[in-house]
């Protein structure tokens, strides 16, 4: 009897550890599962979080890339309003040259031909200048031609083409190696038309010549 108790009492100590996880391991699942159950419900709350400020980040860009197309579309027509004006310089400038010209080159008239002679001044001085297309030229200005600026007027001078007639018996493989020796900003013109239009001007066929501009584009 003795060594039955013993043996029971050493059998129950031998489980002990093994009851005591058994009765454990219930609460600890338990426990597991409302914890991961809280976190998860934490998640969700966050996801539900972020979709929301993802959603107005979206709007906000949407506002912002609608703002920058207008901002593009203002650019461009400033850009478009400020080259316009650009030309109506250049025009004006141009124009008050030719003014000036026409002044100095009347007072030198007069102070040769006195007083008396103001009729005859004014009629050389009509015959000196020419209105096309609504801008006064004085005889033999290069600028006449569609696609000749200043700076390429002043180039083809100094070339010795200093009047329509010679312009017009200029070629113009001869005018596009003139160009681009002058360098990059003159090689993107077309001198092709310039010989034809400087004829034209010449001769004083200014409605042909107002037909052919109508149709170039820069000279081209």
């Amino acid at each position: 009897m003795l060594f039955s108790y013993i043996f029971l009492q050493c059998s129950f100590m031998d489980h002990l550890p093994v009851a005591l996880a058994l009765c454990l391991l219930p609460f600890l699942l338990g426990w597991l599962a409302a914890y991961a159950f809280y976190n998860v419900g934490g998640l969700k709350g966050q996801i539900n979080d972020l979709t929301t400020q993802n959603g107005a980040l979206n709007t906000k860009v949407t506002s912002l890339n609608g703002e920058l197309t207008d901002l593009r579309v203002q650019l461009t027509q400033r850009d478009a309003e400020i080259e316009r004006l650009n030309d109506l310089l250049r025009k004006t400038k141009s124009d008050l040259i030719m003014a000036e010209s026409e002044r100095n080159a009347l007072r030198e008239q007069l102070a040769n031909a006195g007083g008396g002679a103001a009729s005859k001044v004014a009629k050389a001085a009509a015959v000196a200048t020419i209105l096309f297309a609504g801008t006064k030229y004085k005889t033999d200005d290069l600028k006449i031609v569609e696609g000749i600026g200043p700076k390429i007027a002043d180039l083809l001078i100094k070339e010795g083409i200093t009047t329509w007639k010679a312009l017009s018996g200029t070629s113009p493989e001869t005018l596009t190696g003139i160009l681009q020796a002058a360098g990059p900003n003159f090689q993107i013109h077309n001198p092709g038309s310039w010989p034809h239009q400087a004829r034209l001007a010449d001769e004083g066929k200014w409605d042909e010549l107002k037909a052919l501009q109508d149709e170039l584009s820069g000279g081209k």
